[in-house]
């Protein structure tokens, strides 16, 4: 009969078995992708690493342009002027779109400026057991920067990327770290004009860098999980490659909202003849503006405003689309109380659309508010409001009645009924005001002809008293006497 000892010894695993499993390293597979391993204390995993000189264009910008005007960036946080050795531009590759634990980001791409170049290093782990080496080489390069420039790594990168810190037990401390998230201002900028706000096709829009033959990220996880069961590095070619585009437009993506934060960057050109991507121009003319202002560039975005506000007023081939930039702006000057511009707005918006039944009523009803309130001027508020009316009753026999639409009417009607009171007040008021003003004509002309004219001289009485004379009283002794 065994003892406990042999039967808990039993139980223990040979020690070859706790040992980890290292994926085997073919030189051949991995140097065709400009790859090497790189190794730790605990463990190793894939490294790649590409170099771009400062003079190198992505797109229509040049990576060494970044250096004139890195300090612009220091407006997202309101902090310290940024330095350009501080930026760790950022990207994964992960297996799924969930922020959960069983997401895994199996490469992380990251690019920094250093020595006059700009550098991309691509972290990416060939079977689990290589995490941990990767994780502890990621950390000691983030202690070097103060700044993470990424696209939507705010709310999903970094969230997954701590998650996997937190699973293999490593303290990582970013309290320190500022996140520039570039998705955010871009969709600022560019959520109207845009089919998406995607980096490709931002990159492709607005950078002009196009990809081609690009593996989208969407089949990241698909040729991962091929890698694993194939073993074949060449199926993630096309991925590293899709990795490093979107660090380098990233950093070319900075340049542009430095420069538009600089003033240098025009990115809507409007001219005196606007072509057939007026509407585009416009509506990304607005943003850039509201986005100025947001970013605390005051005297910038007023003068952006002012240029819009100008084409837009003086050019005579704007076409109906361009109508809803104007209300846009109309609602700026009218929120910084300079309504002698958004009348000219409101006018000009309803020029565009007299023709048609389709006019916005929001215009009109504007009018008529800065008219019965500011103006003091009944008539023509109740004429916008009148016209705002017939617009809404065509619209009803057109189609069925909405509650939105009704509420509506039931507003343009108590306006124009107070407006109606006001103007009969204000006729009665003057009527009022006429019978008196006669009714004192009058009686100061009969006052004038009842009173004779007195003129002083030597032929005239001396002048009496204003005294009356008493009559002597009458006796009835002196009657008699």
């Amino acid at each position: 009969m065994s003892s406990m000892r042999d039967r808990l010894n039993r139980l223990k695993k040979p020690e070859a078995a706790k040992a980890p499993v290292l994926a085997a390293f073919n030189d051949d597979d991995w140097t065709m992708l400009d790859a090497h391993l790189e190794s730790n204390e605990h463990g190793s995993f894939i490294l790649r690493r590409r170099s771009y000189s400062l003079d190198s264009c992505h797109g229509k910008y040049r990576l060494g342009e970044l250096a004139d005007h890195v300090y612009e960036l220091s407006c997202f946080h309101n902090s310290a002027a940024v330095q350009l050795d501080e930026l760790l531009f950022f990207d994964t590759e992960t297996t799924g779109l969930g922020v959960g634990a069983g997401n895994v980001p199996f490469m992380v791409g990251i690019g920094y400026y250093c020595v006059g170049q700009f550098i991309i290093e691509q972290l990416f782990m060939r079977n689990p057991s290589e995490e941990l080496a990767m994780l502890l080489y990621l950390q000691e390069k983030l202690e070097r920067y103060t700044h993470i420039v990424s696209y939507n790594g705010r709310t999903f990168d970094w969230p997954i990327l701590k998650n996997r810190y937190v699973l293999n037990r490593l303290a990582l401390d970013d309290s320190s770290l500022r996140h520039l998230d570039l998705l955010y201002p871009s969709r600022s900028l560019w959520r109207n004009s845009l089919p998406s706000c995607r980096l490709s096709m931002v990159e492709e829009e607005r950078l002009g860098f196009t990809r081609h033959n690009d593996v989208p990220g969407s089949l990241a996880p698909t040729l991962y999980f091929q890698y694993l069961a194939e073993k074949n590095a060449s199926v993630l070619s096309g991925l590293f490659v899709h990795n490093e585009h979107d660090i380098v437009s990233l950093a070319a993506l900075s340049i542009h909202f430095a420069k538009l934060l600089s003033g240098e960057c025009s990115q809507c050109n409007l001219s005196d003849t606007l072509s057939d991507t007026e509407w585009t121009s416009s509506e990304e003319e607005y943003r850039t503006a509201v986005w100025l202002e947001k970013m605390g560039r005051l005297e910038l975005s007023s003068t952006v405003f002012d240029r819009l506000r100008t084409a837009l007023l003086e050019n005579q081939l704007l076409n109906e689309r361009n109508a809803e930039v104007l209300l846009l702006l109309a609602a700026y000057y009218k929120k910084k109380g300079m309504y002698q511009h958004s009348v000219k707005l409101w006018s000009r918006h309803i020029e565009l659309k007299s023709n048609g039944i389709a006019l916005n009523i929001e215009p009109l009803i504007e009018l008529a508010m800065y008219y019965e309130h500011h103006e003091k001027n009944i008539h023509q508020a109740l004429v916008y409001t009148e016209e705002a009316w017939e617009k809404l009753r065509l619209r009803r026999t057109l189609s069925r009645v909405e509650r939105k639409q009704s509420d509506i009417e039931h507003a343009i009607t108590r306006r124009m009924d107070r407006l109606k009171l006001k103007m009969l007040l204000k006729e009665q008021k003057l009527m009022y005001a006429a019978e008196a003003e006669a009714a004192t004509v009058s009686h100061t002309s009969a006052h004038y002809r009842e009173t004779p004219v007195k003129v002083r001289g030597h032929h005239t009485s001396p002048k009496r008293s204003g005294k009356p004379r008493r009559s002597k009283p009458v006796y009835v002794m002196e009657s008699l006497i």
